[in-house]
């Protein structure tokens, strides 16, 4: 139930109980309540919808610009005058051993857990997405999240200059300080020129990580998986 907008629900409650009640039973008080209910979720559609737009044209922006580069080229960091637009996120975790096809109860008591981490950037587009074993798993705090977006960026990453970021609103995991002062680090470091980082509306995050680790569950779902390496392989 995490990927429901609670202003919308609370927005589409009011309104569907309100406009259930009998004529009757009617009176200036349903109508107002109606009404600001009305009121309140179309500015809640229309700020999403402006939101949305925003990222819309970042990605187009950097799509285009990175057309015109030829990527063959190796560049150290901070040398590409571009600016590249990266999104990441946790994925829910995948368990294994899976078999599509058990013919029977699975050996294992208790399967091992996955945890799924991905960072793409829109204009190849291009995922990479980090398996972690339940063993190797620290959790979902800043730390983690910081060391894994700065691994992409200095091993996956185009080395552009100027990076866009965009996540959702998790305050323990993205927005928080930690990621703030590692941004700035990067920039005082001169290893990027600036970054820019935005965050989708609670309830309205979906984005191209959720695309592509929704590819991988859908294959994982066919395929047969019995260790971590044979994820690794197959996706």
């Amino acid at each position: 139930m995490t990927g429901i907008c609670w202003t919308c629900k609370k927005n589409g409650t009011i309104i569907l109980r309100n406009a259930g009640c009998e004529i009757e039973r009617q009176s200036d008080v349903h109508f107002n309540t109606i009404n600001n209910a009305i009121v309140a979720a179309n500015e809640h559609i229309d700020h999403v919808r402006r939101d949305r737009h925003y990222c819309r044209k970042v990605l187009k922006r950097t799509k285009d610009a990175i057309k015109k580069l030829d990527l063959t080229i190796e560049r150290p960091v901070n040398q590409v005058e571009v600016e590249v637009h990266y999104s990441f996120d946790y994925a829910q975790q995948v368990h294994y051993p899976n078999d599509p096809l058990q013919p029977g109860p699975i050996y294992f008591l208790i399967q091992r857990k996955c945890c799924l981490f991905g960072v793409c950037c829109e204009a190849f587009p291009r995922q990479v997405t980090y398996l972690v074993d339940e063993v190797m798993d620290t959790g979902k705090g800043a730390n983690t999240v910081v060391s894994y977006v700065h691994h992409y960026i200095e091993n996956h990453g185009v080395n552009g200059s100027m990076i866009h970021l965009n996540a959702d609103k998790c305050t323990g995991q993205k927005k928080n300080n930690s990621l703030i002062q590692y941004l700035a680090w990067r920039v005082l470091t001169h290893r990027n020129k600036s970054f820019k980082i935005s965050f989708l509306p609670v309830g309205h995050t979906k984005f191209s990580t959720d695309w592509c680790v929704g590819l991988i569950k859908q294959l994982f779902r066919k395929t047969a998986v019995g260790s971590l390496e044979d994820i690794a392989k197959r996706y």
